[in-house]
């Protein structure tokens, strides 16, 4: 991952971990490891944790959320090399995809799903670096 330092005394910051907070910590394990396909890197039941790796990075899935009903609050992005593939693969798993894969300018092709909380799930295929300046 590229490093991105501005002026004097800017952190650092070299990756990204992000965290996820779903109802139904079992089906979001369904989702993202058994139908998208994400490795578990750490599973801790005392903590309500499954942390999975996505590229080089980490998510971890709390299922701490107490709301009741409605659209999760979260959107996440997967990069992946070919859009077509991954859409193939989805609904090989079982996977609805929002249709055929919508162009953003010179930027990505993507579709977007839900996971079981409702929480946008967009598979993007990039056309240029995603973090390099424009």
């Amino acid at each position: 991952m590229a490093h991105c330092s501005g002026g004097g005394g800017d952190m650092n910051v070299i990756d990204m971990h992000f965290e996820l907070h779903v109802r139904d910590l079992a089906a979001a394990r369904h989702f993202y490891v058994d139908q998208l396909g994400l490795p578990v890197i750490q599973e801790t039941p005392a903590m309500n944790l499954v942390a999975v790796r996505v590229g080089n990075s980490r998510m971890s899935l709390f299922g701490n959320r107490t709301d009741s009903a409605g659209p999760g609050p979260s959107q996440i992005i997967l990069a992946v090399e070919s859009i077509d593939q991954a859409i193939v693969a989805m609904e090989a798993k079982g996977i609805t995809v929002s249709g055929p894969p919508v162009t953003a300018g010179t930027f990505l092709r993507f579709v977007t799903t839900l996971d079981p909380d409702g929480n946008t799930v967009a598979v993007s295929e990039y056309f240029r670096d995603a973090i390099a300046p424009v």
